[in-house]
């Protein structure tokens, strides 16, 4: 299959605009010829000659189809196309169509003495613009699932900037694989949003996927701020462990109950679904401890507790 390259006129090259490429895939099922004519300059890479264009994709079959092409100019830039073209008709190619664009083929030719690949997918939507914590559930869960994906096929994005997550009628897609490397991923837990996040990316098992998904605020904090002080989440399931960290000049009771105070401001900011039945749960405990019959030679156990300024 032959590609026909009409660029607009901007392109930095201004005396060479139409290139005859040629797919290298001869088991390709395509037209015998093709012709992208470029509408939109998209991105042009500023240390290497890559140009991004938007534009139709006419094949001599009739078809037109909206893609994106990328484009390579000399040996660094076309060894860097290639590679993305190598890694979505490889590793990645399962995943085409619905965590990464279909792929239309990857094109090599010269100008000017230089080589040239011309790697063409489907224009899959605009950039996301909103920041990465205050995108909407249900895209955050297409960004998990698509990021999972794509390390379980054994690549790492290691660009994983606004500019290359495409907002596709409200569903994510992820672009720009040049910078992509292969990758063994550790991961050994499940992703699960809205839960406590790990403590350390050890915990999760691949630094990547870690540092995306905190910055994404998938998880809940690892850890719950107590007189001053960070402590591990996991003690914010026990108020008489959270009041043992307490500073040594504190009374018990004091200690107890600024740990209930920080508990409950913790789940009503980041479990506000489960606040109220949490809120019920926890009164009618302390009731129940209330009305329990106690000798007057009894203390009061550690276990029991101040009821808190709810």
């Amino acid at each position: 299959m032959a590609l026909i390259l009409s660029l607009p006129p901007q392109y930095p090259l201004k005396t060479l605009q139409t290139y005859t490429l040629r797919n290298l895939d001869t088991n390709a099922h395509w037209p015998s010829e093709a012709i992208f004519r470029g509408e939109k300059h998209l991105h042009a890479a500023g240390r290497i000659q890559i140009d991004v264009y938007r534009g139709q994709l006419n094949l001599s079959d009739g078809r037109s189809l909206d893609v994106v092409c990328k484009i390579g100019f000399g040996k660094k830039a076309t060894d860097r196309v290639a590679h993305e073209a190598s890694l979505y008709n490889g590793k990645l190619s399962h995943l085409q169509g619905v965590y990464i664009p279909i792929c239309h083929g990857y094109f090599v030719g010269d100008a000017d003495g230089e080589s040239m690949g011309c790697l063409l997918v489907a224009y899959c939507g605009e950039p996301i613009i909103e920041m990465f914590m205050r995108l909407p559930p249900i895209f955050k869960t297409g960004l998990v699932s698509a990021l999972v994906a794509i390390h379980d096929a054994g690549v790492e994005h290691r660009d994983l900037a606004h500019r290359n997550i495409l907002n596709c009628k409200g569903l994510p897609v992820i672009i720009d694989f040049d910078d992509a490397v292969d990758h063994a991923c550790g991961r050994h837990i499940s992703i699960v949003e809205g839960a406590p996040a790990p403590s350390l990316s050890c915990e999760l098992g691949c630094v990547e996927l870690y540092q995306f998904f905190l910055d994404l605020r998938v998880w809940t904090p690892a850890y719950i701020m107590y007189t001053g002080c960070f402590q591990p989440i996991r003690l914010a399931f026990d108020a008489h462990a959270l009041a043992k960290t307490a500073p040594s000049h504190w009374s018990h009771e004091e200690a107890l109950q600024e740990a209930y105070r920080v508990i409950t401001a913790h789940v009503k900011e980041y479990y506000p679904a489960q606040y109220e039945a949490w809120k019920a749960k926890l009164s009618d405990k302390l009731k129940s401890k209330r009305k329990a019959p106690q000798s007057t030679s009894e203390t009061t156990s550690p276990s029991d507790s101040p009821e808190p300024r709810l």
